[in-house]
């Protein structure tokens, strides 16, 4: 029983801190688009992508894409990607225009999700 109630105690102060540590998505998303990009592709005739910007702050890449929910949007809704590489930026770009935006977006940028909540 005192294991139990033990248990009961300290969940709440580990989650707590676990959420303390951590950035919301949207905070992020601020902090980074108070910068200004000179990098930024339309990605025009894709069926997935509306626009993708490339931020470089302090050394570190952000990539920003707005990605459509359906057919008719054609706004977007951003999603933010950390730790992406000027190259890996590039291969993003080449790939997209003489390829697929969606494909290129699969493979060099998508499984860059920022540790974000």
């Amino acid at each position: 029983m005192k294991r139990t109630l033990l248990l009961f105690l300290f969940i709440p102060v580990f989650i707590y801190q676990v959420n303390a540590q951590s950035t919301s998505c949207q905070e992020l998303f601020e902090a980074v688009t108070e910068y200004y990009t000179d990098d930024s592709v339309g990605c025009f005739g894709s069926t997935m992508l509306i626009k993708v910007e490339y931020y470089r702050i302090d050394g570190n890449g952000y990539v920003i894409a707005y990605i459509k929910r359906n057919d008719y949007d054609f706004r977007g809704s951003p999603y933010i990607f950390c730790g992406i590489s000027q190259q890996r930026w590039n291969y993003f770009k080449t790939n997209g225009i003489y390829g697929s935006w969606g494909e290129s977006f699969h493979e060099y940028i998508r499984d860059y999700t920022c540790n974000c909540y």
